[in-house]
């Protein structure tokens, strides 16, 4: 089986170009399918089967790298990193989490509208702490994901709806997120809202400024897609109440203005051929817990609950 280590299509100055006008760039032909065909097997096994793979029951679509031998090997040894690099016009890349987000077959679920900059506990400026959406199974307009080109030039920091942030009160300084399907209307937006049809080996680089959203899943077959964020060159730690809790670290070692670094944050991928191997990378979590999981390993129901509250 082929697994690359370097893009098969290098990076170009035209996709750069490409993320930094729209705020998302689809780049074809990154991955070897071998990539993801590796990972899809477990990915099934996890969201249809429910197979126990030591994940945290209340995260148990997030962190696949700790537990599952594919996705680390993905993370650590695939082109990943140089790609994100290469679009962000970053000199390095760190790994940061990853999650994977899936739609079962006819599904009419549907994420709502959002931005994820003020999930981070980083700087409100960084930009480079994008996420990399990488299906598993190929992807149609009918389900992909979609942004809106343009709009992570719009310093908006919305109110996300992290599960810190669903036990405050929102800052009213902080505006909720917008409905984006009224934004369809609107003669500003006119032209500016994308999908991709995407083959097993592409993948998205979104800018956490752009408002994106997910559709439901028409077809016949799950919809799987493996989301990683990894760390640029601008990002600095700014921890705050309502920003997602990554496991292992806690805010108090999240030094005010340093840079990521450290075994939960590798590098991927530099100019300079510096790289960290997994050797020191978690393998399992520093809690212990009793094997029930969440029934669905997916973004919906949260949302949908949210929605409401969150446009509110």
């Amino acid at each position: 089986m082929a697994f690359n280590t370097r893009p098969l299509r290098a990076v170009t100055d035209e996709d750069a170009e490409t993320y930094a006008r729209d705020g998302v760039v689809c780049l074809r032909n990154v991955f070897d399918p071998e990539w993801l065909q590796a990972m899809e097997g477990p990915a099934r096994r996890l969201l249809i089967d429910k197979e126990d793979f030591g994940l945290l029951p209340n995260n148990p679509g997030r962190y696949m790298a700790r537990t599952i031998p594919e996705f680390r090997r993905f993370v650590f040894e695939s082109p990943l990193g140089e790609a994100a690099a290469g679009a962000l016009r970053s000199t390095s890349a760190r790994f940061f989490f990853d999650e994977i987000f899936a739609k079962k077959p006819q599904s009419t679920d549907k994420t709502i509208w959002h931005t994820d900059r003020m999930g981070w506990p980083v700087t409100p400026e960084t930009t480079m702490v994008p996420s990399i959406w990488i299906p598993l199974t190929p992807i149609s307009h009918a389900n992909s994901l979609e942004v809106i080109a343009g709009t992570q030039n719009e310093d908006v920091k919305y109110w996300l709806f992290s599960p810190n942030a669903r036990k405050m009160i929102r800052d009213p300084a902080r505006a909720p997120h917008p409905d984006g399907e009224a934004m369809r209307a609107d003669p500003a937006y006119a032209g500016r809202f994308r999908t991709w049809e995407m083959a097993v080996g592409d993948m998205l680089v979104v800018h956490p400024w752009a408002l994106h959203y997910s559709h439901g899943n028409p077809t016949d077959d799950w919809r799987i897609a493996l989301s990683v964020r990894v760390f640029g060159d601008d990002v600095r730690w700014s921890p705050r109440p309502d920003c997602l809790n990554i496991a292992g670290v806690s805010f108090d070692e999240m030094i005010e203005g340093n840079a990521p670094g450290g075994d939960l944050f590798p590098l991927l991928w530099s100019a300079d051929g510096a790289r960290d191997d997994d050797s020191r990378y978690p393998r399992g979590f520093a809690t212990t817990f009793s094997a029930p999981r969440r029934d669905d390993v997916n973004e919906y129901d949260t949302f949908k609950k949210l929605q409401a509250a969150d446009n509110g």
